[in-house]
């Protein structure tokens, strides 16, 4: 038996190499119109209009105002790994430009049937080029105004195969739109017109000061969400992180309004979806999304965006630093919107997406610290109102300017609601849901600053087999927590030390009713143990409170960080303001 020969190694052919490459980038006309949208960005284009027949599989065509293309570079633009934007090795490592491996137009080309019209800064006329599966099939002289105009036409008109996985003319038109709404949010000095035939579906001014972003940002995700959104500004290290970052309350059972920009480029990157999650981590009702338009800008070098020839995923050089830095930004604006917060949707003036500036940014978002007390927790709780007086029913006028932000209680509905007023109008608690958040703050500040409150006299819990089965599975986690608990003897457990906020006592009750619930222990986070302890001792409903009591609740909450949601995501306050109440009423019509 003979073996075979072995088979010989031979170049590909430039079309069969570029229809292989054109597999990485285009997928379908979304990824077309992301590449050319990309090369007329970076050409400087300050007006850039699209248009579509067919969702883009059947006419896909940009046209930009950019510096154009030298008509003799035109055949060159079609060629593998030919481009403008690198010139070095070096610029490999540092790259600034959304464009930079020279793969887009002839994968394109490849693919399916391509025009360029361009005419650069300077020259006195356009050339035109026209090209089928890869073909040069027209190169011409022609008149255009400087810029460029790049028109697709049957797509994969050569690869039938691929077609057949493209969806349906509706489908398609909907990711176009993404994608230009994505370019829309990273570059606000540029206008965009979008078409589908002769409707216009998109059309984007040009966003030059600060309230046309917030504009666009609202033109792009909807006026609700700039009312539930709040525009912020950090920097540290070299890190910049800025734009509208939604409130927990404000949510979506999907995350498809979510968009996040590193240096002005879309990117997807589990390091960035790791961090916003963990920071929404105990605002959010769970299974719920947040949504958010947010700008990450950092040196070029310390970026890595030649991952994938899609260049949607990125690698940062110090991972855990951005890692850091973003969920702690975060978590920071999410916890200073306290109730009563002035919510800022407007950047300031001289704000928008950008290179790092060393200049000292303003910080908006600031709020007093929490402050933590000693002994009995009701004690506490009221002491603050002592000083308030007898409540009465209405407030003086002149005293209104001076009311907390959460006002006075008035009363209480059905033992479950507290009722209060303050400037603005009225105020209604979810007077367990707000006490469930400040002890769940109280006893996470105590644990991470080691302010531990022993117990000169344990705390003796009675507890079934069952229990102290779940105490000996659950002991490191409790010790993790905060909390210093020994077996005393048979089915007793005796709690010596826990995190601020509760009496010996009440930490002994919570204590054994968590030990009765298996779903309390089920991920092992100590987090999640606290926000347990605390969602089973705060105050129920049909507890009936005292106006001192309610009062209490209310400063507590204004000082309390995270207070617009308990540990569940729910929201623990709801404001009418006049006008709402009096459109309610139909007053003035």
């Amino acid at each position: 038996m003979t073996a075979e020969a072995p088979a010989r190694i031979h170049r590909l052919a430039a079309t069969l190499a570029n229809q292989i490459a054109a597999g990485e980038v285009v997928e379908r006309p979304a990824s077309i119109l992301k590449e050319l949208l990309e090369n007329s960005l970076d050409a400087g284009a300050r007006r850039i209009t699209v248009r579509l027949e067919g969702g883009g599989l059947d006419f896909l065509q940009v046209e930009d105002d950019g510096v154009g293309i030298l008509p003799d570079d035109l055949p060159l633009a079609l060629e593998r790994h030919a481009t403008s934007k690198l010139h070095s090795v070096q610029d490999l490592h540092a790259i600034a430009t959304l464009g930079f491996r020279g793969e887009a137009l002839p994968a394109i080309a490849s693919v399916a049937r391509l025009d360029i019209l361009s005419r650069a800064a300077g020259c006195n006329q356009a050339a035109r080029l026209q090209v089928a599966g890869g073909v040069v099939v027209i190169h011409e002289a022609a008149a255009r105004a400087p810029g460029t105009t790049v028109r697709i036409t049957e797509l994969f008109f050569n690869v039938p195969a691929r077609r057949k996985f493209l969806r349906a003319a509706p489908a398609e038109l909907a990711r176009n739109q993404k994608v230009l709404r994505q370019a829309a949010l990273a570059h606000f000095p540029v206008a965009f017109q979008l078409y589908q035939g002769p409707r216009g579906l998109l059309q984007f001014p040009a966003a030059t000061d600060a309230q046309g972003r917030a504009e666009r940002v609202g033109g792009v995700l909807g006026e609700e969400f700039l009312r539930h959104a709040v525009y912020f500004e950090l920097e540290d290290r070299g890190l910049r992180l800025s734009g509208w970052l939604g409130l927990p309350t404000h949510n979506r059972a999907r995350g498809d309004e979510q968009y996040f920009f590193v240096n002005q480029r879309p990117v997807r990157d589990p390091v960035i979806t790791h961090a916003v999650r963990a920071a929404y981590a105990d605002v959010l009702y769970k299974e719920r999304h947040p949504l958010f338009v947010l700008y990450l800008n950092l040196a070029p070098e310390l970026v890595d965006v030649n991952v994938h020839p899609a260049k949607a995923e990125v690698r940062f050089r110090d991972a855990r630093l951005v890692h850091d830095f973003l969920f702690h930004s975060l978590q920071r604006v999410i916890a200073e919107q306290r109730p009563g917060t002035v919510i800022s949707t407007t950047p300031p003036l001289s704000s928008q997406p950008g290179p790092p500036s060393p200049a000292n940014l303003p910080l908006p978002l600031r709020a007093p610290a929490v402050e933590e007390g000693q002994g009995d927790y009701w004690e506490r709780l009221v002491a603050p109102a002592k000083s308030l007086g007898p409540m009465a029913p209405s407030l003086p006028d002149d005293a209104l300017a001076d009311q907390p932000v959460l006002g006075y209680a008035l009363a209480q509905i059905h033992e479950r609601f507290i009722l209060a007023q303050n400037a603005a109008g009225i105020v209604l608690v979810d007077q367990h849901a707000a006490h469930e958040r400040i002890l769940y703050e109280k006893m996470k500040k105590s644990r991470q600053q080691n302010e531990i409150q022993e117990f000169i006299i344990p705390e003796y819990v009675h507890v079934s087999p069952a229990q102290m089965a779940q105490f000996e599975h659950a002991e490191i986690m409790l010790r993790k927590a905060g909390l210093e608990i020994s077996v005393a003897g048979p089915g007793t457990l005796a709690v010596h030390a826990a995190p601020l906020g509760m009496n010996a006592e009440s930490y002994g009750q919570t204590i054994a009713r968590l030990l009765a619930e298996e779903g309390a222990w089920a991920r092992g986070d100590e987090d999640e143990l606290l926000a347990g302890l605390a969602c089973r001792a705060a105050i129920k409903v049909n507890r009936k409170l005292s106006l001192g009591e309610m009062n209490a609740l209310l400063r507590q909450l204004e000082a309390t960080p995270r207070a617009g949601q308990c540990n569940h995501g729910r929201p623990t306050v709801i404001e009418l303001s006049l006008g709402e109440l009096d459109r309610l009423f139909l007053r003035g019509r």
